[in-house]
């Protein structure tokens, strides 16, 4: 599916040269665009800045997944091999895609069965939306969600309480209007779902897909079908007994406000889902050592994504500002480890190997601040394993000046991470990166380039 008249797949931090053509499509590498299509791209990209819009080019930035405009479908796909073999790995691309999508929860795909979908074939588009209703049916035939409405009405008998200030009319003594309670599917939530999937059936060309969200539409018949605004998405609250559903409505919201397309739409004129690739490399990674710490540090360590250790500054009432809130925090109450994730890609030829100095100055705080006895910047790799430590020099709140190490190191993101000995590998990789952060593991020094002191 890389190059068709309907499609085009691009890589992330990529150039494409774009060509003004009567028609869409992607050819020998080029963008044939419409004026039209152009026009809908700069104004989505307006919104949120996905491309580099040059005079005769596009560049994907740092966000993948899938923006449909003007019937021309455009994917744009995470970076995770080397430019010459990306196009020839594309399944494998995608595949890791939604192992990572999977992993996060920050889109509603709970299982991930590359065998059942062609990922050479379908786009992005299709593959979400699919994976979507596949999981949404099965969630909602377990627990389809009732929720209590408040309800008025004229009644022979009482329900709930009476309405004395409308309990007037003499003649009418035998109506008794009440408000009451009443448990019921019609609700927000179910309104939403049955509305999003009724516009996705109107979206996507997948037979089975289509079935699956035909099913659900049928499965919530008696929910009222009727549209429904992002603010009023805003307003659901999720508790333990409908946090099964919060996924689902996030994906509801992100099609709903990305989309143009009505209830008496024939079609969509524009869609974009797209994924901060920044966002999604640090929760991938946060979960991946959540799920099982001991088998990463070698013991059940304490794994906290985006904990706040400290604030940075304080005014001269006292009152603090600015949280500090590293990716990764390992440890509790003690704090032993920070990693902080970069998504970019590293310099070999470069004598820092390409790491800014707002980073290191970000990680030493972390470490002044924490009291941690190890720290590590972690990106991912492309080409080659590149390692390489540094040194903090940090005065302990007692006064006592210690050196901290700051670990520099890239984890390969291009296994196959569907397939039993690619997610093995990925971990065994990962393991061995981060298991010298705990004090006790292994050795932190590393080979090769050796240890530079750094002054701050």
């Amino acid at each position: 599916m890389s190059e068709t008249r309907s499609a085009a797949t691009l890589f992330e931090y990529q150039r494409y040269l774009y060509v003004s053509s009567k028609t869409d499509s992607f050819r020998g590498g080029t963008l044939f665009l419409t004026d039209r299509t152009i026009g809908l791209l700069e104004c989505l990209n307006s919104k949120r800045p996905f491309l580099e819009i040059g005079r005769n080019s596009i560049k994907p930035l740092n966000y993948v997944g899938v923006v449909r405009a003007n019937g021309f479908t455009i994917q744009i796909f995470p970076k995770l091999f080397a430019q010459e073999s990306c196009r020839e790995q594309r399944a494998t691309v995608a595949g890791n895609l939604l192992k990572m999508l999977s992993c996060t929860g920050n889109v509603p795909i709970t299982e991930v069965d590359p065998a059942g979908l062609d990922l050479r074939k379908m786009d992005l588009f299709e593959v979400f939306i699919h994976l979507f209703a596949k999981n949404l049916l099965i969630t909602i035939k377990n627990s389809l969600k009732r929720e209590y409405i408040r309800n008025s009405d004229e009644l022979r008998v009482i329900r709930g309480r009476i309405d004395f200030r409308r309990h007037t009319n003499p003649a009418r003594m035998h109506i008794i209007p009440c408000r009451y309670h009443e448990l019921s599917v019609d609700n927000l939530l179910n309104r939403t779902l049955k509305y999003t999937c009724y516009l996705m059936s109107k979206t996507v060309s997948d037979f089975t897909t289509i079935r699956l969200l035909r099913s659900i539409v049928n499965l919530l018949d008696p929910v009222a079908l009727a549209p429904v605004s992002v603010a009023e998405i805003d307003r659901i609250a999720f508790s333990r007994l409908n946090r099964i559903f919060e996924p689902y409505i996030r994906m509801c919201r992100i099609f709903l406000s990305n989309s143009s397309l009505t209830l008496q739409a024939s079609e969509v004129e524009s869609f974009s889902l797209l994924i901060p690739m920044e966002r999604l490399f640090e929760e991938f990674i946060g979960a991946v050592l959540a799920e099982n710490p001991a088998y990463f540090f070698g013991r059940n360590v304490p794994v906290r994504p985006q904990a706040v250790v400290g604030r940075l500054a304080r005014d001269a009432n006292g009152a603090e500002f600015f949280n500090m809130r590293p990716d990764i925090v390992i440890g509790a109450p003690q704090i032993e480890a920070v990693i902080d994730t970069k998504y970019k890609q590293l310099d070999p030829g470069d004598r820092k190997l390409g790491v800014s100095q707002a980073d290191l100055y970000q990680m030493y705080a972390y470490a002044a601040k924490t009291n941690a006895g190890r720290c590590m910047l972690l990106y991912p790799e492309v080409l080659l394993e590149q390692k390489r430590d540094f040194i903090f020099s940090v005065r302990s709140t007692e006064g006592v000046d210690a050196n901290v190490p700051l670990m520099i190191r890239a984890v390969r993101l291009s296994h196959d991470l569907n397939r039993r000995e690619g997610w093995k590998a990925f971990r065994s990789e990962l393991q061995g990166l981060v298991k010298p952060l705990i004090a006790g593991q292994e050795p932190w020094t590393t080979m090769g380039q050796g240890r530079v002191g750094v002054e701050i």
